[in-house]
This record gives C-alpha cells, sequence and structure tokens, in this order.
C-alpha cells in the first residue's frame, strides 16, 4: 500500500471515458481509474473548491467526533478481477475500529476536501490488523456506519442531505 495523489482528471479523446490519475508519492507510479462521466464532476468541482458536498462532509466529521473517533485515510483498491473500489478507516487514537466500504469517487472527493491520506493498494489491508486488540463495544454503532455508507454511495445527482 503507498501513500498517493491525484494528479489529473481529463477526458480520453479515444475512449471518450473520464480518467483519474493516481501517482504515488515514493516512487511515482501512476494509476489510471476510470470514473463514471456523470460522477467526475464532483472531483472536478472539488478540485476548485466548489463541492456542494462540502455541508454534507462537514456533518459527516462532526458525527464521527462526536462518537470519540476520526476519519482516517482513504484507500483505493485496484483489482484486475474485482476493478477499483475504496473505504474510508475510522480511528480512535491510534486504533482503526472501522472500515467503511464506499464509493471511490465521494471517497476520495471527501478525502481531498478534508485532507485525508490517499492511499493505493492492490489488496485491502485485513479489517482486523489494527482492531484485534480493540473490544467490540468500541466500535461505531452500526446504524451509523450503514448511514455513511448510504451517503456514500448515493447515486449521481442526489441531493446529500442536511445541505442548507
Amino acid at each position: 500500500m503507498e501513500r498517493a495523489s491525484v494528479t489529473r482528471l481529463y477526458k480520453d479523446s479515444s475512449s471518450q471515458k473520464t480518467i483519474m490519475l493516481l501517482e504515488t508519492k515514493a516512487n511515482g507510479e501512476r494509476f489510471k481509474v476510470t470514473l463514471p462521466s456523470q460522477k467526475a464532476g464532483i472531483l472536478a468541482l472539488e478540485g476548485h473548491g466548489l463541492n456542494d458536498r462540502c455541508p454534507l462532509y462537514r456533518v459527516l466529521s462532526e458525527c464521527v467526533r462526536e462518537l470519540g473517533g476520526a476519519f482516517g485515510s482513504v484507500v483505493v483498491r485496484l483489482d484486475e478481477v474485482e476493478g477499483v473500489s475504496g473505504r474510508i478507516a475510522v480511528s480512535r487514537g491510534e486504533q482503526i475500529v472501522s472500515w467503511i466500504n464506499g464509493d471511490v469517487v465521494e471517497l476520495v472527493a471527501f478525502a481531498l476536501h478534508v485532507q485525508l491520506p490517499i492511499y493505493v493498494s492492490k489488496e485491502y489491508p485485513s479489517d482486523r490488523d489494527d482492531e484485534t486488540a480493540l473490544a467490540e463495544s468500541m466500535s461505531l454503532p452500526s446504524v451509523f456506519e450503514e448511514a455513511l455508507s448510504d451517503i456514500l454511495d448515493s447515486g449521481p445527482g442526489a441531493s446529500p442531505p442536511f445541505a442548507d
């Protein structure tokens, strides 16, 4: 797993598909991620500070903080068989208490907005790697995880809940 940044968002002239270019910080390796065209605008707007989901991001961060946790990092997984997927870590102190799956575009936009680290991986870290020592009572309420997953998986054009 390597730290990465979004270096470019463009429309491929030959395929007419929208491409997000992720570049690793350590060795400069580049990964092209094909995005649904209707969702690419979310990242483009975030790059200009105009993302209409900013109020939602603030609410999500405040909710996690009130629960005594924090968002950790976003992992974009690249798999030749399963395709591209994403997850976000929720932690308490130095311990990861939960991984929440979500839409890659939404997770990357969220990471860019709240300045979370983005990692590229060929496989996910185990859900239990960093949380084995934690009691089950320490995890986030499942209702919150389900609501967050629903929000991050919301379709294009869906108005974000809690928006002013």
